[in-house]
């Protein structure tokens, strides 16, 4: 308890202070720079939003460059393959844009909203301390740290392998492909910002539930030892306590032991049990010490015996049952506006992630059929490359997906950890309590999802994963459709040139001439 008192509540967003400083950096956030560093916290900027709008429209502009300067390829493209062909590479090329975009739109959007988010966050690990459960955070940096270090590694990666295989990096104007890892980019470091909050939250779920279940498991040791004291069995208890105690010594035994002797059932008759409270929370004993101080005013360490909190005052019980509800509810309410403030660069993220998957797969497959494919998909043309960046974007996709989902199963628990504790007290006041807050827990549940769409769990990856490729077969089908049209076009041209005469003045007639003058008899 004493160890509990001294802990103090530490904002979670001192944690995300380099994450912070690379998105300031980079003009993905809008935020006050100088009141992070002094207080932790998240305040709006007119200049942040500046700078944010500016790297916007640079952006912008030097993405189009990039795409203006391949733009070759792309009518290329258009002439030799199918328009779905063209009509796809256009539309990917411009929908990672579009998702930068939309995440920096979002965050010029939510400035107040998400510093009160983290605030909330705050209030509640106060609030938790309070009742003895202190959040431990200090894993998050690391966390945070590798995060970063992996999309740095991917992007880099991608980018350099490209550029070094698959780019013509003779002339300067190749320079402008570092641009085409921007939108990507820029989208990792806003998602690293949501799974790690919406981690915390499943954190402080987590906490809750283990507090409800220590208090089950407390009873059930509280139990166990009642019911191995009351056999003689398991439990070794001191020497003194199993032998027959006489009333007329009980004024020295208190003098000894500083104990009141208990005449108890359990216990048979005469026989001392200890008194049932400890300062020991966790119900562990202690071995007796060899040496006790001659004067010593403290009972003798082995006075500790197990309790349990729902064997104590039902109303005691009662309140921190209520409190730990009201944490529940006040998380999910936070869970609630996370879902709300990422809902959009969810959604794009999540169609992106789809699109460019099956669009990945189809140019790899364009690729090995000696097919030209659009010049910022040119990363389709190498397999390692091509696994690697799939790798990498279904890595963030499916990562968000689990976290939401395992983040709703937590809050979840909590309903059925609740019942445990009404169950093992075995007291019709306590469970009519438990019956009462569970339905509160009922209606107060958290499920995450892309702006209402579609809900982020593992039934909707599976669907994704079989959309993906019943989509990749259609692709296909349409190709070799059209490639087996174009192949016919082609030869019936070849076998139309070779059925055309020459006059001897170098003069052709036309293939309905030939054929009419061939087969069709003269009048």
């Amino acid at each position: 308890m004493k160890k509990m008192a001294q802990q103090t509540v530490q904002p979670i967003l001192v944690h995300f202070g380099n994450l912070f400083l690379f998105c300031k950096i980079l003009g993905l956030y809008p935020h006050d720079l100088q009141a992070f560093r002094r207080t932790h916290t998240l305040q709006s900027s007119r200049i942040g939003t500046f700078l944010v709008v500016v790297t916007m429209i640079v952006v912008v502009i030097f993405y189009n460059l990039l795409i203006y300067s391949f733009s070759e390829e792309d009518r290329d493209l258009k002439a030799t393959q199918s328009t779905l062909t063209f009509v796809i590479g256009i539309f990917l090329t411009y929908i990672g844009l579009g998702m930068m975009l939309t995440d920096q739109c979002s965050a010029l959007r939510n400035q107040s909203k998400i510093g009160e988010l983290y605030e909330r966050i705050r209030a509640v690990d106060e609030n938790l301390l309070r009742e003895n459960i202190f959040v431990d955070i200090s894993a998050t940096s690391k966390r945070i740290f590798i995060m970063i270090a992996l999309t740095v590694v991917c992007e880099l990666t991608i980018l350099l392998s490209t550029y070094i295989m698959l780019v013509d990096h003779s002339e300067w104007i190749s320079l402008l492909w570092i641009f085409s890892c921007f939108p990507t980019f820029y989208n990792s470091l806003d998602k690293i910002w949501f799974a790690m909050t919406l981690s915390a939250l499943r954190q402080r779920f987590f906490m809750i539930n283990s507090a409800l279940e220590e208090m089950v498991e407390s009873h059930e040791r509280l139990q166990r030892w009642m019911e191995n004291g009351a056999d003689g069995s398991a439990l070794k208890k001191p020497s003194f306590t199993n032998v027959p105690f006489d009333p007329s010594l009980e004024y020295l035994y208190k003098e000894l032991t500083h104990m009141e002797p208990v005449k108890s059932f359990n216990y048979g008759k005469n026989r001392i049990s200890p008194i049932a409270h400890s300062l020991n929370s966790f119900g562990e004993g202690f071995e007796t010490p060899k040496k006790q101080p001659k004067q010593s005013s403290q009972p003798p360490p082995f006075n500790m015996v197990y309790e349990s909190e729902l064997n104590g005052d039902i109303q005691k019980v009662e309140e921190k049952l209520n409190n730990l509800c009201q944490l529940h509810d006040e998380i999910c309410e936070i869970g609630k506006v996370l879902n709300e403030l990422w809902s959009y660069p969810i959604l794009v993220l999540m169609a992106y992630g789809f699109l460019i998957f099956t669009a990945q797969l189809y140019f790899l497959y364009c690729a090995t059929q000696n097919q030209v494919i659009p010049s910022l998909f040119r990363s389709a043309k190498n397999a390692i490359i091509t696994t690697i960046y799939l790798s990498y974007t279904a890595g963030k996709c499916i990562y968000l997906i689990y976290l939401s989902w395992k983040t709703s199963l937590e809050s979840k628990r909590t309903g059925i950890c609740l019942h445990k504790c009404g169950v093992v007290a075995d007291n019709n006041l306590l469970y009519e309590i438990v019956n009462h807050l569970s339905l509160k827990l009922l209606n107060h549940s958290v499920d995450f999802s892309a702006c209402g769409f579609f809900t982020l769990d593992m039934e909707t990856l599976y669907g994704v994963s079989g959309g993906i490729t019943s989509y990749l077969i259609i692709l296909i089908q349409f190709n070799l459709a059209a490639q087996q049209a174009k192949d016919a076009i082609h030869n019936y041209d070849d076998e139309s040139d070779s059925l055309v005469p020459t006059t001897a003045e170098g003069n052709t007639t036309t293939f309905l001439d030939f054929f009419t003058t061939t087969f069709m008899p003269t009048a």
